[in-house]
């Protein structure tokens, strides 16, 4: 199978990094991933699972391990496509959001985001754009991979205390992921 290329935001990209195996999802799935320099820049926080007081706190994350890896590029938005894309898009969301809908919208790849807004302006913008979740990304990892019981709630418990993670109310693997949680 040949690499596929798809344009990750910074939100999913947080929750690949909360489930701890990253590298290992993206190996597996054989993907090559692309942000912009709006999205790279961001601070990358992952948080703590709670303790015996329900204390939580911040801990610094990197890519840096998807970086080394080849598995992530940040790819410019230098062609006057991507920068009118860019403004019409940042025009009804924030401009990291924006960013990836342009990038991915233009170049015609696969979108991966969680969050509902940033979706539907990039359908109403790109009608024939592909939208992954992180859920899919994770389903199919876990096929690929033979992760099952323990080791598949392990990763699901990481990804929902260290990315904070919560399931959009639309996504088809919503159900499957509560399953994972004990819900």
């Amino acid at each position: 199978m040949a690499v596929r290329q798809v344009v990750i935001d910074a939100c999913c990209t947080l929750n690949l990094l909360a489930t701890g195996r990253e590298v290992e999802i993206v190996r597996a799935l054989e993907l090559h991933l692309c942000d912009t320099p709006q999205t790279s820049g961001e601070a990358m926080c992952l948080w703590t699972p709670p303790d015996s007081d329900g204390e939580r706190t911040k801990e610094s994350t990197s890519t840096a391990a998807l970086r080394g890896g080849g598995y992530l590029e940040t790819v410019p938005l230098d062609t006057d496509a991507l920068v009118d894309a860019f403004v019409v898009a940042a025009s009804r969301i924030k401009d990291t959001d924006a960013s990836c809908v342009a990038l991915a919208g233009v170049m015609g790849l696969p979108l991966v985001s969680d969050d509902r807004k940033e979706r539907r302006i990039a359908r109403d913008m790109f009608p024939r754009i592909e939208l992954i979740s992180t859920l899919d990304l994770l389903h199919q990892a876990s096929e690929r991979l033979g992760w099952k019981g323990p080791e598949l709630a392990n990763i699901a418990t990481n990804l929902r205390w260290r990315g904070n993670f919560a399931v959009r109310k639309q996504d088809p693997l919503g159900t499957w992921y509560a399953g994972l949680l004990g819900g």
